[in-house]
């Protein structure tokens, strides 16, 4: 039964949405550990430090490995436990890595403190958040994973402004110590006050279906809960095409993200215009989350991301060309709403393709291969410019990446037999 021609229930008093707004205030204090907003701290750190891109970039690498190792470890206890305690406790451990950040004084403080941050990004965080909209919603998944993409476009669209605001009035400390408050005042109470492990334990059902009695929504819904273990999932095809497609997602975003500010200063943008650029492209991807989700309430996953996916590889070859201010803009629009889209229909795919009992588990042995890519992505892309001096050659690369991705996901299919759980 396809997702799109399932009717969704009204889901205002559902306390599957508080679940999703807790949610989207993580998602939003973890952008203090995404590319874009370290590409803001890297003139500052070359000019106190010292330290060349690639030194900077191999922070991402060393955080987002940590992550990738730390996922099959925590995926399967997510699964048996919720997401409560870990959404908090890895906000309360961001936060104070932040904090300590505002201290270093060598490049091996920064790379540890940035690592668990990061760490705690990738390997938890980005788990727990699936697990816990997977476990509340079937049909309105998208929708509810649109929500928390909001959080994310919101974060993006802040931390780098906050980092401009600080450099401008005082240095890359004050600017580490204010994403510190940040992510503790948002990130720490609201999952523990409003994350539950299932409906179930509460007594309701998944999309806010009446628990008392029977209905064709819970029905519907019933029939599209996969049950799926992790051994049989990597047992089909369909595993390993999501996993092949939306790995090169993962190294190219990572890559462009942290590579957009430094390239376009290098394209003659200052540093408050580039900077000013990715604010408008975040701001472009929480309505690209949203609009993301919803795709995903009307066409299957392989239709809707390989589309977005060739979007997303033309505003890349348009980031090469990008000379001025009005390009940029233009890229910040094109490549923030496309980029926001993507992001939904990739945290839905796996439990879309095989359920929400163990999606915990089964994303938890994806992440090594998925952030190992990730963290490659940074570190090859300032390689490739102390280099050559340029990013140029690199994103054309990235432009095959992508096109690669969109036609690997656009044949796979959901598995067709319904596994036991097991």
């Amino acid at each position: 039964m396809s997702i799109s021609r399932v009717p969704l229930r009204n889901p205002t008093l559902f306390h599957g949405w508080w679940v999703a707004g807790a949610a989207s205030l993580v998602a939003l204090t973890q952008v203090a550990f995404f590319n874009p907003v370290l590409g803001v701290f890297v003139t500052p750190l070359e000019n106190e430090f010292g330290w060349s891109r690639a030194t900077i970039a191999g922070a991402i690498t060393a955080g987002t490995i940590l992550g990738a190792l730390l996922s099959p470890l925590i995926g399967a206890r997510i699964d048996r436990h919720g997401a409560r305690t870990f959404l908090t406790l890895s906000a309360l451990l961001m936060g104070v890595a932040l904090l300590l950040l505002a201290l270093i004084e060598e490049v091996w403080q920064f790379y540890i403190l940035y690592a668990i941050g990061r760490g705690l990004v990738i390997g938890v965080v980005n788990l727990a958040i699936t697990v816990a909209i997977a476990n509340w919603f079937i049909r309105a998944r998208g929708r509810a994973t649109g929500l928390t993409l909001v959080g994310v476009r919101a974060g993006g669209a802040l931390m780098p402004l906050v980092v401009l605001l600080f450099l401008s009035i005082a240095d890359f400390r004050m600017a580490f110590l204010a994403l510190g408050v940040i992510v503790l005042a948002l990130g720490v109470l609201p999952p523990w006050l409003m994350v539950r492990r299932r409906p179930e334990d509460l007594g309701l059902r998944p999309d806010g279906d009446p628990p008392d009695a029977p209905s064709a929504s819970a029905t519907s819904t019933a029939a599209l809960d996969r049950h799926w273990s992790v051994r049989n999932a990597v047992r089909t095809r369909s595993f390993w095409l999501l996993l092949i497609g939306t790995s090169q997602l993962f190294m190219v975003g990572g890559a462009v993200n942290f590579s957009s500010v430094p390239h376009l200063q290098d394209n003659g943008l200052s540093q408050s215009t580039a900077v000013t650029v990715i604010t408008v492209w975040a701001l472009m991807g929480a309505l690209g989350g949203i609009l993301g989700g919803e795709l995903r309430q009307r066409l299957p996953i392989y239709r809707a991301l390989p589309a977005v996916l060739v979007i997303a590889s033309l505003a890349i070859v348009w980031l090469i060309l990008v000379d001025n201010a009005w390009m940029a803009y233009l890229f910040a629009v094109w490549h923030g709403l496309i980029f926001g889209m993507h992001l939904p229909l990739t945290q839905v795919a796996f439990p879309d393709y095989f359920g929400r009992w163990s999606v915990g588990a089964i994303r938890g042995i994806t992440a090594p291969v998925q952030f190992g890519l990730n963290a490659a992505g940074p570190l090859v892309a300032s390689l490739v410019f102390d280099a050559r001096g340029s990013f140029d050659l690199i994103l054309a690369i990235f432009v095959g990446c992508y096109l690669f991705g969109a036609a690997v996901i656009a044949v796979s299919r959901p598995p067709s037999a319904r596994v036991p759980h097991a």
